[in-house]
């Protein structure tokens, strides 16, 4: 891995990050808040491929861990990883390397095709990592932690569609990222 995979890697960290300035929108029916950082990993995986958008989310998520306060809200530390919304946090470098594999096999990238990876490789892992995190953690049944994730539907379709777009143009304006 050279210094233009390392920048790289780096530069989508940063990105992750500075969307942590985006305040969260709390819930009443979940102590896991919206945030836009949720778009990141599509986004990350979908432009730097299973490897590199891996890394650049475990980075994140290992500076969080060193209590920098980068997550929505300036949340920070082990002591977040391991509260209601860790398994939504560990579930983000999962959606990165799957949506950042598939998208690489990937012999044609239509906005149809990198959408449906993005719901299912990116939404559909975050959802089953986050609420089961969910249930273990608050001791809620696992049905009741689905349901909770029912709220985040919305929004999350919304960033999937703006994650492929911004995927596609970024991948056509700059081939060789």
């Amino acid at each position: 891995m050279g210094i233009r995979d390392l920048t790289k890697i780096s530069m989508m960290t940063a990105v992750m990050a500075v969307l942590g300035a985006i305040p969260p929108i709390p819930l009443l029916i979940s102590p896991v808040p919206i945030t836009a950082q949720s778009i990141a990993p599509m986004i990350i995986g979908g432009l730097l491929g299973a490897k590199r958008g891996f890394l650049a989310v475990v980075l994140f998520v290992f500076l969080v861990a060193c209590s920098l306060p980068l997550l929505a809200g300036g949340r920070g530390g082990v002591g977040v990883l391991f509260g209601p919304s860790g398994g939504y946090i560990i579930g983000w470098m999962l959606v990165a390397l799957s949506v950042g594999y598939v998208v690489q096999k990937m012999k044609k990238r239509t906005f149809l095709n990198v959408f449906c990876v993005n719901l299912l490789f990116g939404l559909g892992l975050l959802y089953i990592c986050g609420a089961s995190y969910l249930a273990a953690t608050t001791g809620v049944s696992i049905k009741e932690a689905f349901g909770m994730t029912l709220a985040f539907i919305p929004g999350d379709v919304l960033k999937a569609i703006l994650a492929t777009f911004i995927t596609l143009r970024v991948l056509r304006a700059v081939p060789t990222i």
